[in-house]
């Protein structure tokens, strides 16, 4: 008898209902080429990879209507519960949150699966995390919780080089801006909610102070010094460093982007219109190899210790995408830690974007041969539930 596939289920947020559809597919997914990488490389593997989003897998009980890539589109088709989820969506509210927790809570009582990549709570508690380590501390620029505009207050006439706000549970730059004070009044550079430039002066921090409460009301936001962290053309950039479980289970950097800022822009993410270089020959533009070198051996172990600590501290990782900034002087700083990273930073380097696409699947191809302790742990409180 043919053993059976293990199916790996990617879970993506939901395509916006004017896509096009063919044959009841999308013509494109979110993140369209990494899931269609992910699927090829599947293949190549023996393992069953799919698409499918929350809706679709609301009523699940034998099977799921799943979405493969194959002859170069995306086809519809019931698939297998997924052994595996790899949780991509990008939740933008509390609401998208609790449809997502349903939807794997519906899958688990139908059928055990093990969620390849957990999900990490907000900026704050991460930090929190983090400033336990000794050896991450030094790190960590200063950060607080916006609590009011007293506190605010305070913390700017600690940091007279301005401030940077950003939402606690945010991605890809949105909302984050740098706060200074200029000679009547104050000023803001960033990206609004919608991802668009963002630059307003305020006649008086009274007048900044109630245009930013309207958006706290709703979403918290953490507040950091405003780091120099640009070149010596004063553009912004920052190091991603991807870290990756690889076919072993060990943690292994697959690879280090230097993301450049436009022109004018306190941030350098991609979704803000950056771009992405090589990071060691960017860095020995900037400060020589040999000290980019030593930078780049730095970021390694930071990433691996992040990683080992993440992980202990909120569940299963299978990867972590770790941004760093660069002060002039070289000094390091470690700005943030995400468990959903993009593939957009490495395409430059054909290995490096092969490495990030294949590790996720050699982990889970890892588990499905060897069957963990946790595995079998799962499927037999899955079962037991089934039989009350």
């Amino acid at each position: 008898m043919t053993q059976q596939k293990s199916a790996i289920g990617i879970l993506v947020s939901e395509p916006a209902e004017d896509l096009p559809m063919d044959a009841g597919a999308p013509e494109r997914m979110p993140e369209n080429s990494f899931c269609r990488d992910l699927c090829r490389l599947g293949r190549e593997l023996g393992l069953l990879v799919y698409v499918f989003w929350a809706s679709s897998a609301q009523a699940a009980s034998g099977t799921i209507q799943g979405f493969v890539h194959r002859q170069g589109k995306w086809n519809a088709q019931d698939c297998p519960l997924p052994d595996f989820i790899y949780d991509r969506t990008l939740c933008k509210s509390t609401s998208d949150r609790r449809i997502r927790s349903a939807v794997l809570s519906t899958l688990k009582e139908n059928h055990p699966f093990i969620l390849l990549n957990g999900a990490l709570p907000g900026k704050w508690d991460v930090y929190e995390a983090m400033y336990c380590d000794e050896l991450l501390r030094p790190l960590l620029p200063p950060t607080y919780r916006y609590e009011g505009i007293e506190s605010l207050s305070e913390i700017m006439r600690s940091h007279q080089s301005g401030l940077f706000l950003k939402p606690a549970a945010g991605y890809q730059g949105r909302g984050a801006f740098r706060l200074e004070r200029i000679s009547e009044g104050c000023r803001i550079d960033g990206r609004s909610g919608s991802n668009m430039p963002l630059h307003k002066s305020f006649g008086h921090m009274n007048d900044f102070t109630l245009w930013f409460d309207q958006i706290a009301h709703s979403a918290a936001y953490i507040i950091q010094p405003y780091l120099q962290l640009t070149d010596l053309d004063g553009y912004a950039y920052d190091i991603r460093s991807l870290i990756q479980k690889d076919e072993r289970g060990r943690w292994n950097m697959t690879g280090s982007a230097l993301r450049l800022g436009e022109t004018g822009s306190v941030t350098a993410n991609l979704h803000g219109g950056g771009s992405a270089h090589d990071a060691f020959n960017g860095l020995s533009k900037r400060f020589g190899a040999d000290q980019a070198r030593e930078l780049l051996i730095r970021m390694k172990r930071i990433s691996e210790r992040a990683a080992v600590l993440l992980e202990q501290r909120f569940g299963r990782l299978c990867e972590l995408g770790l941004d760093y900034g660069i002060e002039p002087d070289g000094r390091l700083w470690l700005l943030e830690a995400n468990a959903k990273p993009g593939r957009q930073s490495f395409q430059e380097n054909p290995e490096t974007a092969r490495n990030a696409v294949l590790r996720p699947l050699q982990y889970a191809l890892l588990l499905a041969n060897s069957r963990t302790p946790l595995f079998q742990s799962t499927v037999q409180t899955s079962v037991a539930a089934r039989s009350r």
